[in-house]
């Protein structure tokens, strides 16, 4: 049986436990079984958090590098952490996301996953109030956190879409990575061609605009 990422279990019984069916420990411990031993971070004051301000639903987002599913208008400290773990939950309407890591620990017999959730709700929260009363300039300023510079801000998302990516390759089995590795190597015949006959068209332009002077 596939399991389910633990953000889509975030987002079922968040948004049922939002909507006034069952409790905050039904959530958390429903999002959890089968998927982690130990809990750590916010997760439970963060969902209460956005019942107390009025969300009413928890969205979800699986992004990868350069396919960011889902995500939401956020700082690139927030879109970076996303793509390293491969899923994120957030509230749609107030603003905020939480991103789960899970790590295994304990010797060989007895182990254990414990669940981390880093909470971003401010950053999340302020570019949505940014963009929703039309300060676009200052939302993309908080999106990129173009304070800080945007080589130290594209440097973590980079560091963090690099380590995702080598994760997604290495989990490839060997049959798989056979077809990719001929689909890249036509991939860069066709493009060489493509740079020939382009080089060729444009001297075959360059014959004929002499041609006419």
């Amino acid at each position: 049986m596939l399991a389910l990422p633990i953000v889509v279990r975030c987002a079922l019984w968040g948004t049922r436990w939002l909507g006034g069916q069952g409790d905050l420990d039904d959530v958390v411990g429903n999002v959890h079984a089968g998927a982690a031993t130990d809990i750590a971070g916010r997760f439970e004051a963060t969902l209460r958090d956005w019942a107390e301000r009025g969300e009413t639903a928890v969205f979800l987002a699986l992004p990868r590098p350069g396919l960011l599913t889902g995500m939401p208008r956020a700082p690139l400290a927030v879109t970076a952490a996303a793509t390293e773990a491969g899923q994120a939950a957030y509230a749609p309407t107030v603003g905020g996301a939480l991103v789960p890591t899970l790590n295994r620990f304990g010797p060989e017999g007895d182990t254990g996953v414990l669940a981390t959730w880093a909470a971003y709700e401010k950053a999340h929260a302020e570019v949505r109030a940014a963009d929703d009363v039309g300060d676009w300039d200052g939302a993309v300023v908080l999106a990129t956190d173009a304070a800080k510079g945007p080589r130290t801000s594209f440097a973590a998302f980079e560091k963090a879409s690099a380590s995702a990516l080598d994760g997604f390759l290495s989990a490839l089995s060997a049959d798989v990575r056979a077809p990719i590795t001929g689909a890249r190597g036509t991939a860069l015949a066709l493009l060489g061609l493509g740079l020939v006959g382009s080089g060729l068209a444009t001297r075959g332009m360059s014959r004929r605009l002499e041609e006419y002077r």
